[in-house]
This record gives structure tokens, sequence and C-alpha cells, in this order.
């Protein structure tokens, strides 16, 4: 199913967070990109909201890979 999408064979790699660059991210993954989402080694910072937040990180993550890059060392 997913190679009939349009962006099927693109591989994106996402360096963002807060809101608008997940956005454009995600927009992307369910157009068919494989996008890899580079993350601290604490893990993104929306992991961790809540109330109103708690749902930002799955709602807006869905469909990406992810990976724990410590871009210090």
């Amino acid at each position: 199913m997913k190679e009939s999408l349009p962006l099927a064979g693109i591989r994106v790699v996402e360096f963002v967070h807060m809101v608008m660059g997940p956005a454009c991210g995600l927009v992307l993954a369910d157009l068919g990109a494989e996008v890899i989402k580079i993350e601290p080694p604490e893990g993104d910072h929306t992991r961790m909201l809540t109330a109103s937040g708690a749902g930002f990180f799955p709602a807006y993550n869905r469909n990406k890979k992810s990976l724990a890059v410590d871009l210090n060392t």
C-alpha cells in the first residue's frame, strides 16, 4: 500500500522540534516518505508534555522512525 503513495522511495532526515517542523515531517510521512527523526539522547522534549500537550508527540510523529544522536560528541 505504501508503494502507491506519491512520496514512496523518498527519505527525509528530520532535525526539528516543537510544532511546525514535526507537522511538516508528518505530512511527508503520510504521503509515503520514509521520515527519520533525529532526537537528542534524552529524547524529544515534546515526549514529556502533559495536560493539553500530552498527545502531541505520538500524534505528530506517527509513521516516522527515530534515532537518538548526541551531536556534542
